[in-house]
């Protein structure tokens, strides 16, 4: 569909075509960037309810693209988008009211939210709801739950649910402590890339707790995970090295 097909729909007032135009405007996209025009389109179908252009602008909104920053109308925005069931929206809302200064956290009502989304398939949701599960953020500790989510998080290949498997086998949170166990759960999330994962390997493979004590495989995972900025890695990998002189 040529630009002047979409334009001359979002024109007519085609909701769709009107968010089309946002996305030029807003990446740049065979037009001049432009995030006050993007504003203004994806503005143009949010007033006729349409949930995705109300994210969008949501966004814009939450970071001063185009538009004046308000916050507060930011979480007006991503609320209206979520309660007409735009899973994006429903992440973003729940961040905000979990994770954003100068907007009032409601841990409860941020976990409501980030349930929705979990449950229309988004993986960071359900992360982010497993470890409230786990630390008790606006509801009660649930190991169980908690497992369970990050479970669901390694399985489709999100490591950070990995990591946080194996930190609670090794501290023994919601299940007897078990080193082994642990270092199997670091290993499939270091496998997928978590930095974290590569550090706790490495970090069990100098105290041989879990692992097989071995400075060689220490430096491979530390390695690693510096490779991939982990910063205590780097450290830790200098003073291996230091040692060794």
């Amino acid at each position: 569909m040529s630009f002047e097909t979409v334009l001359n729909a979002a024109r007519e007032g085609d909701a769709d075509a009107q968010v089309a135009m946002g996305y030029l405007f807003y990446r740049g996209d065979g037009v001049g960037l432009d995030r006050r025009e993007a504003a203004r389109w994806f503005g143009l179908a949010a007033d006729q309810g349409n949930a995705e252009a109300m994210c969008n602008l949501g966004h814009m909104r939450a970071h001063g693209e185009g538009i004046r920053a308000d916050l507060g109308l930011a979480v007006e925005l991503y609320r209206k988008s979520a309660e007409l069931g735009y899973p994006p929206a429903m992440f973003n809302l729940g961040f905000m009211l979990t994770d954003v200064e100068g907007v009032e956290q409601d841990w409860a009502e941020g976990y409501r939210w980030y349930s929705k989304a979990a449950e229309a398939g988004n993986l960071m949701a359900a992360y982010r709801v497993a470890v409230m599960d786990e630390e008790g953020r606006g509801v009660p500790v649930d190991y169980a739950k908690a497992s369970e989510g990050y479970e669901l998080c390694l399985r489709n290949g999100y490591p950070k649910g990995g990591y946080r498997l194996g930190m609670m086998h090794l501290s023994g949170a919601g299940f007897p402590r078990n080193p082994d166990k642990a270092s199997k759960y670091f290993a499939k999330a270091a496998d997928m890339g978590s930095d974290e994962s590569m550090l706790m390997l490495g970090k069990m493979s100098m105290s041989g707790e879990g692992m097989v004590r071995s400075v060689r495989n220490a430096e491979k995972w530390l390695r690693k995970a510096a490779g991939r900025g982990n910063a205590e890695a780097a450290e830790l990998l200098s003073e291996i090295r230091k040692a060794s002189r």
